[in-house]
Protein backbone atom coordinates (compact mmCIF):
# COMPACT_ATOMS: atom_id res chain seq x y z
CA UNK A 1 0.00 0.00 0.00
CA UNK A 2 1.38 3.40 -0.95
CA UNK A 3 2.30 5.96 1.68
CA UNK A 4 -0.31 8.43 0.42
CA UNK A 5 -3.00 5.77 0.51
CA UNK A 6 -2.01 4.78 4.06
CA UNK A 7 -2.07 8.42 5.12
CA UNK A 8 -5.51 8.89 3.60
CA UNK A 9 -6.93 6.11 5.77
CA UNK A 10 -5.28 7.61 8.84
CA UNK A 11 -7.02 10.89 7.93
CA UNK A 12 -10.38 9.09 7.73
CA UNK A 13 -9.78 7.41 11.09
CA UNK A 14 -8.77 10.68 12.70
CA UNK A 15 -11.78 12.53 11.28
CA UNK A 16 -14.05 9.67 12.41
CA UNK A 17 -12.60 9.99 15.93
CA UNK A 18 -13.10 13.75 15.93
CA UNK A 19 -16.77 13.21 15.06
CA UNK A 20 -17.12 10.63 17.86
CA UNK A 21 -15.73 13.03 20.45
CA UNK A 22 -17.40 16.26 19.36
CA UNK A 23 -20.86 14.89 18.64
CA UNK A 24 -20.69 12.54 21.60
CA UNK A 25 -20.05 15.44 23.94
CA UNK A 26 -22.87 17.42 22.34
CA UNK A 27 -25.42 14.71 23.02
CA UNK A 28 -24.56 14.44 26.70
CA UNK A 29 -26.21 17.80 27.38
CA UNK A 30 -29.64 16.24 27.92
CA UNK A 31 -28.24 14.11 30.73
CA UNK A 32 -27.23 17.25 32.58
CA UNK A 33 -30.73 18.73 32.85
CA UNK A 34 -31.37 17.17 36.24
CA UNK A 35 -27.95 18.30 37.45
CA UNK A 36 -28.67 21.90 36.43
CA UNK A 37 -32.16 21.78 37.95
CA UNK A 38 -30.87 20.46 41.26
CA UNK A 39 -27.78 22.67 41.47
CA UNK A 40 -29.35 25.95 40.41
CA UNK A 41 -33.12 25.53 40.57
CA UNK A 42 -33.50 26.47 36.91
CA UNK A 43 -36.44 25.24 34.87
CA UNK A 44 -36.08 23.11 31.76
CA UNK A 45 -36.98 26.00 29.46
CA UNK A 46 -34.03 28.03 30.71
CA UNK A 47 -31.67 25.08 30.41
CA UNK A 48 -32.85 23.98 26.96
CA UNK A 49 -32.58 27.57 25.76
CA UNK A 50 -28.80 27.26 26.08
CA UNK A 51 -28.89 24.23 23.78
CA UNK A 52 -30.95 26.22 21.26
CA UNK A 53 -28.42 29.07 21.37
CA UNK A 54 -25.65 26.47 20.90
CA UNK A 55 -27.31 25.11 17.74
CA UNK A 56 -28.00 28.58 16.32
CA UNK A 57 -24.45 29.69 17.00
CA UNK A 58 -23.07 26.57 15.36
CA UNK A 59 -25.13 27.20 12.24
CA UNK A 60 -24.07 30.80 11.83
CA UNK A 61 -20.42 30.27 12.72
CA UNK A 62 -20.12 27.27 10.38
CA UNK A 63 -20.21 29.61 7.39
CA UNK A 64 -17.32 31.64 8.80
CA UNK A 65 -15.41 28.45 9.59
CA UNK A 66 -15.69 27.37 5.96
CA UNK A 67 -14.17 30.65 4.83
CA UNK A 68 -11.38 30.43 7.42
CA UNK A 69 -10.70 26.84 6.35
CA UNK A 70 -10.22 28.00 2.77
CA UNK A 71 -7.82 30.70 3.88
CA UNK A 72 -5.79 29.06 6.67
CA UNK A 73 -6.31 25.32 6.21
CA UNK A 74 -7.94 22.81 8.53
CA UNK A 75 -5.07 22.17 10.98
CA UNK A 76 -4.90 25.65 12.48
CA UNK A 77 -8.65 26.10 12.54
CA UNK A 78 -9.24 22.70 14.18
CA UNK A 79 -6.66 23.39 16.89
CA UNK A 80 -8.17 26.81 17.60
CA UNK A 81 -11.66 25.29 17.59
CA UNK A 82 -10.67 22.54 20.01
CA UNK A 83 -9.12 25.08 22.38
CA UNK A 84 -12.19 27.35 22.23
CA UNK A 85 -14.51 24.36 22.67
CA UNK A 86 -12.53 23.18 25.69
CA UNK A 87 -12.44 26.64 27.24
CA UNK A 88 -16.21 26.92 26.86
CA UNK A 89 -16.71 23.66 28.72
CA UNK A 90 -14.07 24.47 31.34
CA UNK A 91 -15.74 27.79 32.11
CA UNK A 92 -18.99 25.96 32.80
CA UNK A 93 -17.43 25.07 36.15
CA UNK A 94 -17.91 28.74 37.11
CA UNK A 95 -21.59 28.98 36.17
CA UNK A 96 -23.83 30.67 38.73
CA UNK A 97 -26.46 32.29 36.48
CA UNK A 98 -28.30 31.31 33.27
CA UNK A 99 -26.55 34.00 31.22
CA UNK A 100 -23.24 32.27 31.97
CA UNK A 101 -24.60 28.96 30.68
CA UNK A 102 -25.76 30.72 27.54
CA UNK A 103 -22.39 32.43 27.07
CA UNK A 104 -20.01 29.60 28.00
CA UNK A 105 -21.98 26.74 26.48
CA UNK A 106 -24.37 28.39 24.03
CA UNK A 107 -21.79 30.66 22.41
CA UNK A 108 -18.19 29.81 23.33
CA UNK A 109 -18.39 26.00 23.25
CA UNK A 110 -20.56 26.25 20.13
CA UNK A 111 -17.97 28.34 18.28
CA UNK A 112 -15.39 25.65 18.96
CA UNK A 113 -17.83 22.88 18.10
CA UNK A 114 -18.70 24.44 14.75
CA UNK A 115 -15.23 23.68 13.42
CA UNK A 116 -15.48 19.90 13.54
CA UNK A 117 -17.95 19.14 10.75
CA UNK A 118 -16.72 21.57 8.12
CA UNK A 119 -13.09 20.64 8.68
CA UNK A 120 -13.41 16.86 8.88
CA UNK A 121 -15.55 16.58 5.76
CA UNK A 122 -13.54 19.06 3.69
CA UNK A 123 -10.30 17.34 4.71
CA UNK A 124 -11.58 13.93 3.63
CA UNK A 125 -12.82 15.43 0.37
CA UNK A 126 -9.32 16.74 -0.35
CA UNK A 127 -7.69 13.36 0.25
CA UNK A 128 -10.05 11.26 -1.87
CA UNK A 129 -10.98 11.65 -5.51
CA UNK A 130 -12.48 8.18 -5.72
CA UNK A 131 -14.52 6.80 -2.83
CA UNK A 132 -15.03 10.35 -1.55
CA UNK A 133 -18.67 9.75 -0.64
CA UNK A 134 -17.91 6.44 1.07
CA UNK A 135 -15.14 7.99 3.14
CA UNK A 136 -17.33 10.98 4.04
CA UNK A 137 -20.02 8.53 5.13
CA UNK A 138 -17.53 6.66 7.30
CA UNK A 139 -16.46 9.93 8.91
CA UNK A 140 -20.08 10.94 9.60
CA UNK A 141 -20.73 7.48 11.07
CA UNK A 142 -18.43 8.67 13.84
CA UNK A 143 -21.16 11.12 14.83
CA UNK A 144 -23.59 8.24 15.30
CA UNK A 145 -21.07 6.26 17.30
CA UNK A 146 -20.44 9.30 19.50
CA UNK A 147 -24.16 9.84 20.03
CA UNK A 148 -24.48 6.26 21.18
CA UNK A 149 -21.37 5.75 23.31
CA UNK A 150 -20.72 9.05 25.08
CA UNK A 151 -24.13 9.55 26.74
CA UNK A 152 -24.01 5.96 27.99
CA UNK A 153 -20.58 6.58 29.51
CA UNK A 154 -21.70 9.83 31.15
CA UNK A 155 -24.88 8.21 32.47
CA UNK A 156 -22.80 5.54 34.17
CA UNK A 157 -20.64 8.24 35.78
CA UNK A 158 -23.67 10.22 36.98
CA UNK A 159 -25.43 7.13 38.37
Amino acid sequence: MSTRRSQSYVIVGTCFSIQVVYVGILFTFGLLFLEFEQAFGWNRTTISGAFSVFLLTTGFVGVVIGKLNDRFGPSRIMIAGAVIHGIGYALMYLIQAPWQLYLFYGVLAAVGFSTHDVLTLSTVARWFTTQRNLMSGIVKAGAGVGQFITPVLLASVLA
